[in-house]
């Protein structure tokens, strides 16, 4: 993997970023109505065109929200700066990026068992399909196919993203699972029971009429991160599963030597999957 060039966490003339809210269904709860909150960056020129874009969607790890990744521990709008200067050197075609979270509202302030978290985290896809992907494809110029959607999550919402490979692959093609394990049998399941949670993986892709859909997965962590010993076992059990197919169907595994469990180095895991797979 590359290192994001100093440079390019310096300020240019580049996006901005917009906020937009749209209304949700508690699907984990009593299927009652919430307002939602989610942040927009778009490329440098948007206003002044009529052009289509590709969009990434990017969901923090657990405690966090969806400022997260653009004002993560008050370091102002790095993410950002990445953006603009990829796209204003050709490292990637200029993309929209949307920043939502799993949490509702109300529930910020209060503190969740890890079971409740986990259930947000797997519902959550139910959440896109319904109701933020046909508002983000009416309000933003996105170009509304598969192929130019990305879903990328860190730490607790990597589980998240797994969950969106598994139930809405008709709807994004890319994915990027960062520093954190698949639920699907159980919490730990990549790190306890690697090959069951693969074999369920195939088992719930064929039962959802998925298997035959092209993807790439690029999976990356730190070998210092917490998250290690569960993602590289359960790669492992995929690529050992067949899961990387040929061009249709790619599954990549980037392991971020003395990498550790920080947003730090989730730009860094950004960076290479804008530049390899969404340009």
């Amino acid at each position: 993997m590359k290192r994001v060039p100093k440079e390019y966490y310096e300020v240019i003339s580049g996006g901005k970023l917009e906020e937009f809210t749209y209304e949700a269904t508690l699907y984990g709860g009593d299927q009652s109505r919430v307002t939602k909150r989610a942040l927009a960056y778009l490329p440098k020129g948007y206003d002044n065109s009529d052009a289509r874009y590709p969009v990434l969607f990017l969901m923090h790890g657990g405690g966090g929200d969806e400022e997260e990744f653009f004002y993560c521990q008050s370091r102002s709008l790095e993410l950002v700066h990445i953006l603009d200067h990829m796209i204003e050197n050709g490292d990637v075609e200029p993309l929209i990026v949307i920043t939502p979270t799993f949490y509702y509202k109300e529930d910020r302030e209060k503190l969740h068992e890890m079971g409740e978290l986990g259930n947000l985290t797997k519902i959550y896809h139910k959440e896109f399909r319904n109701d933020l992907l046909p508002v983000v494809d009416r309000k933003f110029r996105t170009i509304a196919d598969r192929d130019h959607r990305g879903f990328g999550g860190f730490s607790m919402s990597s589980e998240t993203t797994w969950e969106m490979y598994l139930n809405a692959l008709d709807l994004v093609r890319n994915y990027m699972p960062m520093s954190g394990d698949c639920w699907i049998i159980t919490e730990k399941g990549g790190e306890n029971f690697a090959e069951k949670t693969s074999q369920r993986m195939k088992e719930q892709l064929k039962k959802n009429g998925f298997d035959d859909l092209s993807y790439n997965v690029y999976a990356y962590t730190g070998d210092k991160d917490i998250a290690f010993p569960a993602l590289d076992p359960l790669i492992k059990a995929m690529l050992a599963d067949g899961f990387d197919n040929g061009q249709d169907k790619r599954l990549r595994y980037g392991s971020w030597s003395e990498g550790t469990h920080c947003y730090e180095h989730g730009y860094e895991y950004i960076y290479n999957l804008l530049a390899e797979v969404m340009n």
